[in-house]
């Protein structure tokens, strides 16, 4: 099959790079406190970068590498002078409040070598401040850096969180995870289960924890992380959860009301919820219970609970997307956006049978899922890319234009369900499906166009289903399939899952509202085998298959491994002009599917771009390719000594630059290796996207 990809990189060009503009090198050496690099056969100074003894191995490093020697990043966006590397001696220093002078001059940007060995620096409160001459200062954030065996781009288009607990004072605190710890804390509990070591209640079960001995304690803070639906409930005094509407407790959140009805399913509100119980304990109890429920208990998606907390003090905590910088000044951008179910990922994305957004705020799509963006360019477009931040095990398909419309798409177990389902009838979701047993059902209702009067429902359905269509809202239901009565077969194996049509031409017909309902039931409603639903999709015409998609990437065989922990997790830059060749309506639609169905790790997708030009994305990149540490590695990829460039005012005279003192809670370090200041502002261009 034809591929249609540049070079892959990090950052994907398909131009040779410029000259770089003129490079001052920042004299590190006296600052030197530590031997990241081994030598051949050398035993290391000082202490090594992990436990295991481990540092980058000198014998990694790209053959034409010479101590004393400017080292090209890979990318040629800058260059960097390192310490002596490949003999016994100080190459590195640990961060920690250092300040560096600068030589005089003007400068636009600040490169710096890094390696954050073993794990990833996530302490995101530390400034790195550029100070000027004239006395101002440019303080710009410092953390999260990935960790060695990373992505350098880990941490980049997602949502990040991050609590500093360094002024609390805690009272209690424990993990959710089924411990004796947590025992000692539980009362009552019923309807709980275990997923990777943490607790989650659904339907109508419940978690009673009693915290006792807090007779001298006046005032203190509720902590509670959990997320997917939730009540958080409180009282001074024992209740029994199994009473009508819980009585005696306070309902201190529920998930449904904080986030205006919308329900959580793939942990998007996972957090640390936080509360004053000052009012509890002025009750003189000496106890508080704490009651965790349901907050949707039809559908099996209630609290996924990590931690209990009871403390003193207050807690600093960072949220943020974490968003590169983006220079857009010679490109023509038609789509911009990161997947977290924004207003304008919402423009773009075309059928969702996939998952999320998660709580980091990106999108995945395994087994069986796909995701698809469609995007409509300019007429005269002949030339355009699209770049994706993505990673894991992912195949990458495109297609021009169908003619096909969809009026609706709606997918299981997605945060679009609910837009369509109006009555759930005791049906329960089970992921990315929902099904009603005996005598329970569920009605998806849909508006179409006014103008439309011929469309057609393709709905994924299986076991012993039967199909009801109505016009209207209050137009009389008619049964349109019911399998076992035309096929005589009562299937419990979901062998006939598959797509049914259904002409929707005579509902529509005298319905000037264009709202059609179906309703699923059970063909058999006594053996608890009834309609098992996985989407419905409305069009203008039968759409045939996928048979116009051709794919253009694949993680498989681009990396021969299958990829579980996203360190392939970067930027991908697809061709589209051969799509935008014989295509009037310039339509693109780009689709995602699983490169390894059966283990459930496709491809998680971060955020992207459709543009045409040149679009510089700021990046963390690596200086090098294929580095590995003494213990050799990481196996298939290169160890992260990154690359982190920071803009610099070009106005002023840059005098020092000060970085952060390293935080007390975190104890993974950063070692700085290099440092390297451009004057002028050619460089950019050195690795735009083109």
């Amino acid at each position: 099959m034809r591929k249609r990809i540049c070079t892959m990189g990090l950052l994907m060009v398909c131009a040779m790079a410029p000259a770089l503009a003129q490079q001052t090198y920042v004299d590190l050496t006296a600052l030197f406190d530590s031997d990241a690099v081994l030598e051949a056969g050398g035993a290391g100074l000082g202490a090594a970068l992990n436990d295991q003894g481990d540092r980058i191995d000198a014998l990694t490093l790209p053959s034409s590498y010479n101590d004393g020697a400017e080292a090209l990043t890979q990318d040629g966006r800058t260059s960097f002078l390192f310490g002596p590397l490949q003999q016994a001696s100080l190459d590195a220093l640990a961060v920690n409040g250092q300040v560096l002078d600068i030589p005089d001059g003007v400068y636009q940007y600040v490169d710096l070598a890094m390696l954050s060995a073993p794990g990833s620096m996530g302490d995101p409160f530390g400034n790195i401040e550029f100070r000027y001459a004239d006395g101002s200062i440019d303080a710009k954030r410092f953390g999260p850096i990935a960790g060695w065996l990373s992505s350098p781009t880990a941490f980049e288009n997602t949502f990040y969180r991050y609590t500093d607990d360094s002024q609390v004072q805690s009272i209690v605190s424990f993990s959710t995870n089924f411990g004796a710890d947590e025992a000692k804390y539980i009362l009552l509990e019923k309807g709980n289960g275990n997923s990777g070591g943490n607790r989650f209640i659904d339907g109508t079960g419940y978690v009673l924890y009693v915290i006792d001995g807090l007779e001298n304690v006046k005032q203190a803070t509720l902590g509670v992380t959990v997320g997917n639906n939730f009540v958080i409930s409180i009282s001074a005094y024992y209740g029994d959860p199994e009473s009508a509407a819980t009585e005696g407790y306070t309902v201190l959140a529920n998930s449904m009301d904080l986030y205006g009805g919308f329900e959580h399913r793939a942990l998007g509100n996972l957090k640390n919820y936080e509360f004053d119980i000052s009012p509890y304990l002025a009750e003189n109890t000496g106890e508080i219970y704490i009651l965790l429920t349901d907050a949707t208990t039809s559908n099996g998606w209630g609290p996924y609970l990590q931690r209990i907390s009871l403390y003193t003090g207050k807690s600093n905590t960072f949220e943020e997307t974490l968003s590169p910088e983006i220079d857009a000044a010679k490109a023509a951008v038609y789509a911009l956006f990161q997947t977290n179910g924004n207003d304008e990922e919402k423009k773009f994305l075309y059928d969702n049978s996939g998952s999320g957004p998660s709580n980091r705020g990106h999108r995945f799509a395994d087994g069986n899922g796909s995701i698809t963006y469609r995007f409509d360019l300019p007429d005269d477009a002949v030339q355009a890319k699209a770049v994706v931040d993505m990673a894991n095990n992912f195949i990458v398909s495109l297609s021009g234009p169908t003619g096909a419309i969809r009026y609706n798409s709606m997918t299981v177990g997605t945060a679009d369900e609910h837009n369509y389902l109006i009555d759930e009838g005791g049906s329960i979701p089970g992921g990315d499906f929902r099904f009603a047993d005996g005598n329970a059902y569920m009605v998806y209702q849909f508006d179409l166009p006014d103008d439309v009067t011929t469309a057609f429902a393709q709905i994924n359905v299986g076991n012993q289903f039967v199909v009801e269509i109505a016009p209207g809202t209050d137009g009389a239901f008619t049964v349109a399939k019911d399998w076992v009565a035309e096929s005589g077969q009562e299937t419990t194996d979901n062998s006939n899952l598959t797509i049914y049509t259904f002409d929707l031409t005579n509902y529509l017909k005298n319905n000037s509202s264009k709202i059609v309902r179906f309703r699923f039931s059970d063909g058999i409603p006594t053996n608890g085998w009834g309609p098992y639903l996985k989407s419905i999709l409305i069009v203008n015409k039968v759409e045939t298959g996928e048979a116009a998609f051709e794919e253009v990437l694949n993680s498989m065989t681009m990396y021969g491994v299958d990829i579980h922990n996203e360190t392939n997790k970067q930027y991908y830059t697809i061709d589209l002009a051969p799509t935008l060749q014989n295509n009037p309506t310039k339509e693109v639609f780009i689709k995602f599917t699983d490169a390894s169905t059966g283990d459930g790790w496709g491809p998680g997708i971060f955020a992207m771009a459709v543009f045409s030009g040149e679009l510089s994305i700021l990046s963390d990149n690596l200086v090098f390719n294929d580095l590995k540490n003494t213990s050799g590695n990481p196996a298939n990829f290169g160890l992260d000594l990154l690359q982190r460039r920071y803009t610099i005012d070009p106005s002023k005279k840059l005098d020092k630059i000060a970085f952060p003192h390293q935080s007390a809670i975190d104890a993974d370090k950063i070692y700085l290796l290099a440092a390297t200041l451009t004057a002028g502002g050619s460089a950019v261009s050195d690795w735009m996207l083109q």
